[in-house]
């Protein structure tokens, strides 16, 4: 009788045991999978991790991690995913396109000077002044005037150079740097205008160094911005002026 319990109890204990080690808690990440690593080319590595976690709807099933490249290395870095195959399936797709050749952008700066008065000179262009309009109230101003307006040619990830002219001949520098989440719109990670170096000019057409202005930082800050969208990317009031300038970002389409 006591053999006949003994191999009834056993077959039931290896199947408990069995069935414990087969069902990890309920939102334990996926521990048994091993790491898989991505090559990234091109994309900031802050941007891949934000697509690799887009991919991913339980979150509490990911691990992902970031890993910055040798210094003799031409790679931006490489991405370590522990994830169900489904979830790495997705993440592989989602890398494949975005970290392709890094995607090129046209943007157009435009320059106002902005008072309580209104302005003449150059007709705004339509969309900007929806944009004013969208803003009209926030933004403290009756009239604008076009001072300049150039045209920027990005590349993803890559920091971007232009220059605008205002009063009396005033430079300023832009520095922008874009990235294209998997979502399909664009973030501006850094715009920033800069007054370079000025002497005014007097009356008489001479300078005068005493008066020379110092570069300074006027609009540094981030945003999104879609397609065909034009935005306001902030204000800075002159010194010495009644002016403030207002710096406005469109997105062009493709042709």
């Amino acid at each position: 009788m006591r053999n006949t319990i003994i191999r009834s109890i056993l077959p039931l204990a290896l199947l408990l045991t069995g069935s414990l080690r087969a069902e990890p808690p309920a939102g334990a990440p996926p521990r048994e999978q091993p790491e898989t690593q991505y090559a990234i080319r091109f994309l900031d590595l802050h941007a891949v991790e934000v697509l690799a976690w887009d991919q991913c709807e339980q979150k509490e099933r990911c691990r992902v991690v970031t890993v910055l490249p040798t210094p003799e290395s031409k790679l931006k870095g490489y991405l370590g995913v522990r994830a169900d195959p489904a979830v790495q399936e997705k993440i592989a797709r989602a890398l494949a396109k975005a970290d392709g050749n890094p995607r090129d952008q046209s943007f157009q700066l435009l320059l106002l000077a902005a008072g309580s008065k209104a302005r003449g000179g150059p007709e705004i262009p339509a969309n900007v002044q929806k944009a004013l309009a969208d803003l009209k109230g926030f933004l403290p101003f009756k009239g604008y005037e076009l001072l300049d307006s150039t045209w920027m040619r990005a590349t993803q990830d890559r920091v971007t150079e232009a220059r605008l002219i205002g009063r009396d001949g005033a430079s300023y520098e832009a520095t922008l740097l874009f990235r294209a989440p998997s979502s399909g719109d664009l973030f501006i990670d850094g715009f920033r205008l800069k007054a370079e170096p000025f002497t005014p000019t007097s009356p008489g057409g001479v300078k005068e160094p005493r008066n020379t202005r110092p570069g300074r930082d006027l609009i540094q800050t981030t945003f999104g911005i879609k397609t065909g969208e034009t935005v306001v990317v902030g204000t800075s009031r002159v010194e010495d002026s009644d002016e403030a300038l207002v710096v406005l970002l469109t997105a062009v389409p493709a042709s």
